[in-house]
């Protein structure tokens, strides 16, 4: 699921009488038991708890939980508009439903991920699998893109070690190459045959249908939401002793994220703490560093949770039978 975005995984959808495969809930483990091995090869397991304890859990906890709210409703805003611009009228309050359902089932089952936003929308708003999905994989594209801007942007302030010179080089050819995309999905030329009919995919509806107004409009709530992930990560890391510099913060924050949104483990357990571990070396305890590399996505999920509970009569509705 979001920050940044996730698979779609119909395969995965809850109430569909298709259970999710064995080896979908297992491998993630096996991901996250590697790479936790290999953390704690780096840095020992003991320094570890000892710098969880001796951070100021009475600061960061608040912290994630006013985060999460102000995510929770500027994420379901972002899905109001969306889905009412390009397939049914969605309300606010529907989206917020609906968003809090997610949050219980990625807590669950986080293979499940976009694919219970798709039945979610076609149990109760009677849009069509393929509609949805084009909706969503043009708002995940968009995601990619204000993150990959957002690391360039931090990249080009940021440029005293060869891996950041890295992130700028890299998330500028993506930022480039995401907008020609764009650009050739949503407009006319090249002209070419194959293009044309590419172009008139069910998947690509909704990029089709995309105006100049439509990106004003998420940018607007996606800039502000990765605002929040942003001074969440820069003051929570202080709660653990660790002093990044706000350049830094932002050049290395998206990629923090996409990190966190790879199917390689539950909730990014372990792949978000290695990449903090790769960039915030320099700038505080190793221990310490891991330690809130590990919390931050545990209390994140703990955070969705309690916000999700309210919608659990939502849920049942949507795991009962058609």
């Amino acid at each position: 699921m979001s920050p940044t975005g996730s698979a779609i995984d119909d395969t995965a959808t809850p109430g569909q009488g298709h259970p999710t495969p064995s080896w979908k809930i297992v491998l993630p483990w096996i991901g996250a038991a590697a790479i936790l091995a290999y953390l704690f090869w780096e840095v020992p397991l003991g320094e570890v708890w000892q710098a969880a304890r001796n951070a100021r859990l009475g600061w960061f906890v608040p912290e994630v939980g006013l985060g999460i709210l102000y995510w929770f409703l500027l994420d379901s805003r972002a899905y109001a508009y969306l889905i009412s611009r390009f397939n049914a009228p969605l309300s606010w309050e529907e989206a917020r439903a609906m968003r809090g359902v997610t949050y219980l089932i990625a807590a669950v089952n986080w293979n499940v991920g976009t694919a219970s936003i798709i039945l979610y929308l076609r149990r109760f708003k009677q849009i069509p699998a393929l509609e949805s999905t084009s909706s969503l994989f043009f708002y995940t594209n968009f995601d990619g893109m204000v993150l990959v801007a957002l690391a360039f942007i931090g990249a080009s302030f940021f440029g005293e070690s060869i891996e950041i010179e890295r992130i700028q080089a890299v998330s500028g050819v993506m930022l480039l190459g995401g907008a020609f995309t764009l650009a050739v999905l949503m407009g006319s030329w090249p002209g070419w045959g194959w293009l044309q009919r590419a172009r008139s995919w069910a998947i690509f509806r909704s990029f089709r249908l995309a105006r100049p107004v439509d990106f004003a409009v998420l940018l607007s709530i996606r800039i502000a939401y990765f605002a929040g992930f942003l001074a969440v990560l820069y003051f929570g890391s202080r709660s653990f002793g660790i002093e990044v510099p706000f350049w830094l913060t932002l050049a290395s924050v998206p990629v923090i994220l996409m990190a966190g949104a790879l199917p390689i483990t539950p909730a990014g357990l372990g792949t978000q703490a290695a990449a903090m571990l790769f960039f915030w070396s320099d700038y505080g305890d190793e221990a310490a560093i891991v330690a809130f590399g590990l919390v931050f996505p545990v209390a994140l999920t703990g955070a969705r949770v309690v916000l999700g509970l309210p919608y659990l009569a939502e849920l049942r509705r949507l795991r009962a039978d058609d």
